[in-house]
């Protein structure tokens, strides 16, 4: 907001401090936030994600607040409310709603994110459902997500790399390899599809494959190490 004061028939502009919109203001406390949750400062995170609603409420910022929350093991429940309400069609809100009950209760989870394939069909949308239907032992089903996940973005690696997890499961080394080897086409540092593909290949027994695989992998934690012993024995 600006004063004006008139001198000698000029305008002079005089800023006070309410200059700064609110919703740059908002945004700000909104990256710090962000910021600060992705350091794991998480009290911290919520008092800017808090601060950041009492300026200017968003779907951002509220969706932002729940996450905070519940890595802290607090009820979130007050902003679910207030984010199906304020929010009701962005697909956004669902996929909230979905994240927010994957462990608690996965029926209302797949429900949620096929209201936000309701509203919009996008790839992340199908592969969050995927996820999913693989943690429910819906493994057929889980493929045909994924693929139509693929079918909206063919060029994304971790949709390729999922769906080499589900035909891992299934028992199709062969079909599993094919979209592990798009993944790292895609992407060649992509640790989950090397992890994978080395999977595929001790699965089949192909244990020189599978260690040449593995050595592409830059960070090796225990997984990594526990899979090269293998290749070994």
């Amino acid at each position: 907001m600006q004063m004006f004061k008139f001198l000698n028939n000029n305008v002079k502009i005089v800023t006070d401090e309410r200059v700064l919109p609110s919703l740059a203001r908002s945004n700000d406390e909104y990256m710090a936030a962000s910021e600060l949750l992705d350091e794991g400062l998480l009290e911290e995170a919520e008092k800017h994600a808090r601060k950041s609603l009492e300026i200017k409420e968003s779907i951002e910022a509220l969706i932002l607040l729940i996450e905070i929350l519940e890595k802290q093991g607090k009820d979130s429940s007050e902003f679910q409310k207030k984010l199906i309400e304020s929010y009701p069609a962005n697909p956004e809100t669902y996929r909230r709603l979905f994240l927010s009950n994957f462990d608690k209760n996965k029926d209302d989870a797949l429900s949620y994110i096929n209201r936000a394939i309701t509203i919009m069909r996008k790839g992340i949308y199908y592969y969050e459902k995927s996820r999913l239907l693989i943690s429910m032992e819906r493994d057929i089903e889980a493929l045909a997500s994924i693929d139509q996940a693929i079918k909206l973005e063919n060029r994304n690696a971790m949709f390729w790399n999922m769906r080499g997890t589900i035909l891992m499961k299934l028992g199709r080394f062969g079909d599993a390899k094919e979209s592990e080897d798009v993944a790292l086409k895609l992407d060649p540092r992509d640790r989950d599809a090397l992890l994978n593909l080395a999977k595929i290949y001790i699965s089949v027994g192909d244990k020189d494959k599978a260690r040449e695989t593995l050595m592409k992998i830059e960070v090796r934690d225990q997984e990594v190490n526990d899979l090269l012993n293998r290749t070994l024995s």
